[in-house]
């Protein structure tokens, strides 16, 4: 059952979005890797789109392709969304923030590999976001959104970015 994806579901569903789910075993192969428990809004978005989205055809919106949000971006053995804000970090000589990046963060979205989101694994079932893009100046990773529900609608809302804060 779901408790917190249902109005996300609904809007992808209504722009026709194919999107496919991750079995149980690649959550729990997640879990294992990291160590850890991943919060329940996070775990619901893996079962129900976690695994690919497509677009119905061209002309039509596509929720989250093109992003790297799904399964292969946050579970593989070469690189993952982390490696690349660990990357970026490095690249813009934030060591400052780079020492933030610990096991406790969990990054779930890379955007043409310059712009990062993350939740703090310890802050709940549907944890606030935080997010860095390249060049950020500032001496704390922002806050985004104040759950990873409002992350992904803000998202796919026309007109809302969830990225603002990195301004």
């Amino acid at each position: 059952m779901m408790k917190y994806l249902n109005s996300i579901e609904k809007k992808l569903n209504d722009w026709g979005v194919i999107y496919k789910g991750c079995p149980n075993n690649q959550i729990i192969a997640i879990e294992k890797k990291i160590n850890k428990k991943l919060p329940a809004c996070y775990v619901e978005f893996l079962e129900r789109m976690g695994y690919d989205m497509d677009r119905k055809d061209m002309s039509s919106k596509g929720g989250f392709v093109g992003e790297s949000i799904f399964y292969t971006d946050v579970f593989n053995e070469d690189y993952t969304n982390k490696d690349g804000l660990i990357e970026q970090l490095k690249d813009d000589d934030r060591t400052d923030l780079l020492e933030q990046i610990n096991e406790n963060v969990f990054v779930f979205f890379s955007s043409q590999g310059y712009i990062y989101a993350f939740f703090k694994l310890d802050e709940g079932d549907n944890p606030p976001i935080y997010g860095y893009i390249e060049g950020y100046e500032k001496e704390s990773f922002p806050k985004l959104t104040n759950s990873l529900l409002e992350f992904f609608e803000k998202y796919l809302e026309s007109g809302q970015s969830p990225f603002a804060a990195l301004k």
